[in-house]
């Protein structure tokens, strides 16, 4: 899946660690923890503004509002 920085920035490395996000509940997906169920760090690279990302991974990084699911930059709600 493709997502989108939500800044006019183009380029940007973002280092995340969903397993160890506190906002996170229920079930997470066993490849976000190694064998002794400690939290993985992903590095997601952001070109012209997109990175293309596993879907897990694109949906917790729109969840958390770290990335958009469109490049359309969209006014906020009140």
């Amino acid at each position: 899946m493709f997502v989108y920085l939500p800044h006019k920035k183009s380029t940007h490395t973002m280092h995340i660690c969903p397993a160890g996000d506190p906002r996170l509940k229920g079930e997470m997906p066993s490849d976000w923890v190694d064998d002794k169920n400690n939290p993985l760090t992903f590095q997601v690279e952001f070109r012209n503004g997109k990175a293309e990302v596993d879907d897990q991974i694109g949906n917790y990084l729109i969840e958390t509002g770290l990335a958009r699911k469109t490049k359309l930059i969209m006014p906020e709600d009140d």
